[in-house]
């Protein structure tokens, strides 16, 4: 079963030196934006097969901005999901009920915490189940949008800066991707190694050796 980790690793050894030697953080946001984006187009069309691919191009572009902070997002969500939904303290979520606006703690599951991704993909949906989330354009771009502007805070700041923000902006933008593979019914590690079963998807070279610059 592949980990968090195990996405990770691949996306750098792909990716990793490249991303480093010529994309910003700017650059970085600009692409996965840009992915998402498409992926919404296609979906909203019904072009499943190539929609997924878009959201696999996206979600490495968004583990190139968690791997140059060096976030550990399994212990986050370990942190943060592991048991119910972190606003209303439901499980499934109840938050349309709920006017609570601010995250709290929700306790350990006595089973512990998953260590797949498969797992993980298992606990947002008993959290969000997927006959009770409606594909939401907007949810997802207004997650997007919180996750992009806590890393601009982050690195305008002239004081001192907090990494916890980014670490939790971070979690909460892919426990939507998760929402959206659920919904989608795709397991992502899967179809992630399949993707990118002949390294880059442009060039098809580990590491990659093209100039990405679209």
């Amino acid at each position: 079963m592949k980990t968090i980790d195990d996405l990770l690793q691949l996306t750098t050894k792909i990716y990793g030196i490249g991303d480093d030697r010529l994309y910003d953080l700017t650059d970085l946001f600009y692409y996965q934006q840009k992915w998402l984006l498409r992926y919404i187009d296609d979906k909203k069309h019904g072009r499943r097969d190539s929609a997924s691919g878009k959201l696999m191009v996206s979600l490495a572009w968004y583990f190139a901005i968690i791997s140059r902070f060096r976030i550990d997002l399994q212990k986050l969500l370990e942190k943060r999901y592991s048991y119910k939904c972190p606003f209303c303290l439901e499980i499934p979520c109840d938050c349309q009920k709920s006017v609570r606006k601010k995250s709290q703690k929700t306790g350990r599951p006595v089973s512990g915490n998953p260590t797949s991704l498969a797992g993980w993909q298992k606990v947002i949906g008993k959290i969000y189940p997927a006959e009770l989330i409606e594909f939401r354009n907007l949810e997802i771009l207004r997650q997007q949008d919180v996750f992009h502007q806590t890393f601009r805070r982050f690195r305008q700041s002239s004081g001192k800066r907090n990494l916890h923000e980014i670490e939790i902006a971070s979690a909460d933008y892919f426990v939507e991707l998760l929402k959206i593979a659920n919904n989608l019914q795709i397991d992502i590690a899967s179809e992630y190694f399949q993707f990118f079963s002949a390294g880059c998807f442009v060039c098809h070279s580990t590491p990659c050796e093209c100039f990405y610059s679209e």
